[in-house]
């Protein structure tokens, strides 16, 4: 199967030209409410009055090549987005389309042409103080007994006293992306830890079996619907573990990805189709396939699973064949789309998967799939203000509704496969310099994560601005400053300095690592790896002090607290988890960052053994005191820190025998002096093994002898620590062809 480069352009072109006849029909027609009607040509607000769809279509503005109008487009959206509104919206699509949507626009608009940038871009920019504006009006939802979101939020007055405590799965584990990105471009942390213990309490809730369900009530953390599988109301959630632990490099959270994945295998999977079965006992309740579901081999292609990624996308050509586009639900045994859920509202999953299989396996089938699929769009659901919603894919009947994603993900997906020199898919060849408050930071080198809702978030620039890179940046400034590869080699007045230094960076752990040794967390709980990412505190990646500090202006004003009537805010009959939530509630959610301990940078020798010595002596003393019997429980929990103690003992016992051996070792290169060096190699006839001696002191290129590599190390090391400190002038010998004589400086030195 070909697919010319020809008709690579052509069909580009088609989709950009699909693009462009939505958007300007929503400009014409519908804006500034947030959706398209492109069959009666009108509008309508869906979530919550935010422009939707323009905010959606900022980035797909820039992936296209249109610099003009998002400059346009990102201030008709910074004039006109109220967050201030007296309205209700959903938490999880304000969420992934207008926080996701202004975080990708601001780190985008570094590309465009002639935008005006502030000097601390990409750490601010009123694009991101917008997006964090709107991420604040989300935090009340949050404030509950385990830390899972309600639902609904109204953006003046915070959660209705009577709302809802049932929540989809997807609608808990849907925040850390644009969370966490949040948190480390301003340097507000709090964002990253609300999204981090919603999280935490959905994966503590799943079944024995490794499940979870698909509802479940947020105050009391019981599951109200039990049905697991991939699709509608647990999808994202799954793919948020995965993304999030390569955009944040969180190996927990790849590992917890990585359970789902075996759970789901064994229970959910049938073949390469995915049931709905029971999360306790794995039984299956309902044979549904359902589009959603059309992400999973885009997300395991991502993590490196393509041969299971592809068996399971071709699978979905069977329904294709039938009806040209995936159904919402689809029966599986009876291989017909199930009544009254038989539309295809132009979802994106399919081109999603379809761009990462593509990128990872350059199959020209998948570009007929994605060809084909654009095709059916343009035949069925075109109409002369957009593209419409089809109702039933068995007549392609149509409805007066066009989604935002459409232009925020349909297109973009599709217009991504028959691009491959987009920027977006830059695998690090290219990359700009850029100067913040951080220091110089590298941007722009693709290895883009792309959210739910198909905003693609830059890792050089969430790392720019995070605390971590100040740190790190610090860190290999300090070990530049102080290393003396004399002293590190034992050839120094005194080697038993670098052994004390090596002691000091003990005093240098933070305060977490400290209380690890005794077995207890920064909370007095016992220490768990079952869940250790509950404890990975995010001040050691964003410090609140670190040199650009979150905006100013967080504070709500005494207008937004106030009680527009009895069912809002946090008046004298509130109580925590029934009645309203205001907007400052959030305020209290999370305890300040505990900071990192930082001891002193100078101690004798003996001092710090008895540091450290009482160290391990409180961990073995504290472990002994664990296999006590506890009056109020078992005591089951002294073998982790028992086993922990003992570790470490050995773990340090170990590396003093091998420093000791170490020094004992080199002790004799001090007793050596450099002319009994010289003496002993005059001795030896190195020479006598190379293939062709050369003249004087030059080698042949192909002469057998040490490698280039090491050479150049050793010449590093004398003529940059050794020969100074002896008074020895050093000169960087040359490379000679076989019958060339060395320079006369050369043989003189």
């Amino acid at each position: 199967m070909e697919f010319s480069q020809e008709k690579m352009r052509r069909y580009r072109e088609k989709v950009k030209n699909m693009f462009y006849h939505a958007y300007d029909s929503y400009l014409t027609h519908a804006y500034p409410l947030d959706e398209l009607k492109p069959i009666s040509c009108s509008g309508m607000d869906t979530w919550g009055s935010f422009s939707l769809t323009l905010v959606d279509a900022l980035d797909t503005l820039v992936i296209m090549g249109n610099d003009t109008e998002f400059r346009r487009a990102a201030e008709l959206v910074l004039s006109s987005i109220d967050v201030d509104a007296n309205v209700n919206v959903s938490v999880f699509e304000t969420n992934i389309r207008v926080v996701g949507g202004l975080l990708t626009a601001h780190m985008l608009s570094g590309r465009v042409k002639r935008m005006a940038l502030e000097p601390g871009w990409p750490c601010s920019g009123p694009l991101l103080r917008l997006a964090e504006r709107v991420a604040q009006k989300l935090l009340p939802a949050f404030n509950t007994d385990t830390g899972m979101p309600y639902g609904t939020v109204n953006l003046k007055y915070g959660v209705h006293r009577f709302e809802t405590p049932i929540t989809c799965t997807a609608g808990v584990g849907t925040f850390l992306l644009e969370f966490g990105t949040l948190s480390r471009l301003t340097g507000n942390p709090h964002f990253e830890r609300i999204a981090l213990r919603a999280l935490n309490a959905l994966w503590k809730a799943r079944s024995s079996l490794g499940l979870v369900g698909n509802h479940i009530n947020i105050q009391s953390g019981a599951w109200t619907a039990t049905d697991a599988g991939i699709g509608a109301g647990v999808d994202s959630y799954f793919e948020y573990l995965a993304k999030s632990a390569i955009l944040f490099q969180k190996p927990e959270l790849m590992r917890q990805f990585n359970e789902f994945v075996s759970a789901i295998d064994q229970w959910v999977r049938k073949e390469d189709w995915f049931m709905w079965v029971t999360m306790t006992k794995g039984q299956v309740s309902l044979p549904i396939f359902q589009s959603l579901e059309a992400f999973w081999p885009g997300v395991l292609a991502l993590v490196g699973d393509v041969d299971s990624a592809t068996r399971i996308l071709l699978s979905y050509q069977q329904i294709l064949k039938q009806y040209g586009f995936l159904p919402e639900f689809y029966n599986i045994p009876n291989q017909e789309a199930v009544h009254k859920r038989s539309g295809y509202p132009l979802r994106p999953e399919f081109a999603e998967s379809l761009m990462y299989l593509y990128r990872s396996t350059e199959d020209p089938q998948f570009l007929q799939l994605a060809a084909e699929m654009v095709e059916a769009i343009e035949h069925s659901s075109r109409t002369e203000c957009g593209y419409a919603t089809i109702v039933n894919v068995k007549d392609h009947t149509i409805e007066d509704r066009m989604e935002s994603f459409f232009l925020a993900e349909t297109t973009k997906y599709l217009y991504l496969i028959f691009d491959p020199e987009n920027f977006i898919h830059n695998d690090g060849e290219t990359a700009r310099e850029v100067e913040t408050p951080n220091g110089k930071c590298i941007v722009e080198a693709g290895g883009y994560i792309f959210n739910t809702e198909a905003h693609p978030l830059d890792p050089g620039m969430i790392y720019c601005c995070s605390a971590k890179k100040h740190k790190d940046a610090a860190m290999i400034q300090q070990f530049e400053d102080n290393i003396d590869l004399v002293q590190m080699l034992g050839l120094g007045e005194d080697a038993d300095l670098l052994r004390g230094d090596l002691l000091n960076d003990l005093t240098d752990l933070p305060s977490e690592t400290l209380e690890l040794l005794s077995g207890q967390n920064h909370n007095g709980g016992a220490y768990s790896s079952r869940h250790s990412f509950e404890d990975d505190d995010i001040g050691f990646e964003i410090d609140e002090g670190s040199g650009h500090g979150a905006p100013a202006g967080r504070s709500s004003s005494a207008d937004e607290t106030s009680r527009e009537d009895d069912d809002y805010g946090e008046g004298d009959g509130q109580r925590k988890g029934t009645n309203g939530i205001g907007v400052d509630a959030a305020k209290q959610l999370i305890p300040p960052p505990v900071q990192p301990s930082v001891g002193p940078t100078k101690r004798n020798n003996a001092e710090l053994d008895q540091q450290v010595k009482a160290i391990l002596a409180e961990a073995i003393l504290r472990a002994g005191d664990k296999k006590k019997p506890n009056p109020g429980g078992s005591g089951s929990d002294k073998k982790p820190t028992e086993k922990l103690a003992k570790t470490l003992v050995q773990a340090l016992n170990s590396m003093m025998d091998e420093w000791n051996g170490l020094v004992g070792a080199t002790k004799q290169l001090d007793r050596l002096s450099l002319g009994t060096v010289w003496s002993s190699d005059a001795d030896e006839s190195y020479g006598a093994d190379l293939v062709a001696p050369c003249n004087g002191c030059c080698r042949r290129l192909d002469a057998v002898t040490q490698s280039t590599s090491l050479r150049r190390m050793l010449s590093a090391m004398y003529g940059k620590h050794i020969y100074p400190k002896l008074g020895i002038r050093f000169y960087l010998g040359p490379i000679c062809m076989e019958r060339d004589k060395p320079p006369v400086r050369a043989a003189n030195d």
